[in-house]
């Protein structure tokens, strides 16, 4: 099932002037172990290409704000609304105006392995040509690859779940706004916890104040990964500590001209929105 958190915990008590930007994670709660994910070449099978694929599942985020004044409130006349003198926060941010953190519980009998991060846009878009020509070229260097992602799988280790990556990658390019001089957007990876704490591992966006701009008034980005089950080398695999579901955790940081950053949820660096995941085995 595909579920979401948010904050607010109620997107509908959102309160612009008061909290400018709104936060939310959405996934699937209940993914599919990969329990072959270890396997270099499949046991007993002489063709790789014959085996399951592994499944992989998208985790979106999503950071809003209320936009231009044109878009806000559009059955209440906008004159009759008190005008703000200054550009709204959200137009007076640092050249690297927000970072998107989400990360992945490690202790729970199940990991994640991340493939592929993007921040989505819909078309058309401003520099719309730019950014096709620049996705154009990150295209081509898939192409060989995507169209020949079933000869793939009978050459490589791997198998059926390089080329099922594989055409995960291509597809989700096709969707993400592509790395540019104008748009320098990048990933990490990072880790969270220690002395006494849950260990996390995950992935941070890094955006900067041009995509904001040109994404308007909400930015959506995603992880691609697939769910592999992990548990402490002498643990029983059977036991409930492997069943357990574990938190999919994630907050945002904004960074606005001359004043302190903005933490989502906040108010401290390490409060989070969380999404429950309890992983299946496969049937």
């Amino acid at each position: 099932m595909i579920e979401y958190v948010s904050s607010p915990s109620r997107l509908s008590d959102w309160n612009p002037p008061e909290t400018p930007f709104y936060f939310e994670i959405f996934g699937e709660t209940s993914p599919v172990l990969d329990t072959k994910s270890a396997e270099v070449i499949p046991a007993g099978k002489t063709d790789p290409s014959s085996a399951s694929s592994a499944p992989v599942y998208e985790y979106w985020w999503t950071l809003g704000h209320p936009g231009a004044a044109t878009h806000q409130d559009q059955w209440v006349d906008i004159m009759a609304r008190p005008q703000p003198r200054n550009p709204p926060l959200w137009e007076q941010l640092e050249d690297i105006a927000a970072r998107v953190y989400l990360y992945f519980p490690v202790s729970f009998g199940w990991r994640v392995r991340e493939i592929m991060a993007t921040v989505k846009y819909l078309t058309p878009i401003h520099q719309q040509t730019s950014w096709w020509t620049q996705a154009g070229n990150d295209l081509k260097l898939l192409e060989p690859l995507a169209g020949d992602a079933g000869d793939i799988a009978k050459l490589v280790p791997g198998g059926t779940t390089v080329s099922n990556w594989l055409t995960t990658v291509s597809k989700l390019q096709l969707s993400s706004v592509p790395q540019s001089k104008d748009f320098p957007w990048n990933v990490e990876k990072v880790t969270n916890g220690g002395h006494g704490h849950e260990v996390l591992q995950g992935v941070v966006w890094n955006l900067p104040n041009s995509l904001m701009v040109a994404q308007g008034g909400r930015m959506t980005g995603s992880l691609a990964v697939s769910v592999i089950p992990a548990c402490d080398q002498g643990q029983d695999p059977t036991g409930q500590e492997a069943k357990e579901g574990g938190r999919m955790q994630a907050h945002a940081e904004v960074y606005p001209k001359d004043r302190d950053k903005i933490l989502i949820p906040g108010p401290n660096g390490w409060d989070f929105i969380q999404l429950k995941i309890t992983p299946v085995a496969p049937s």
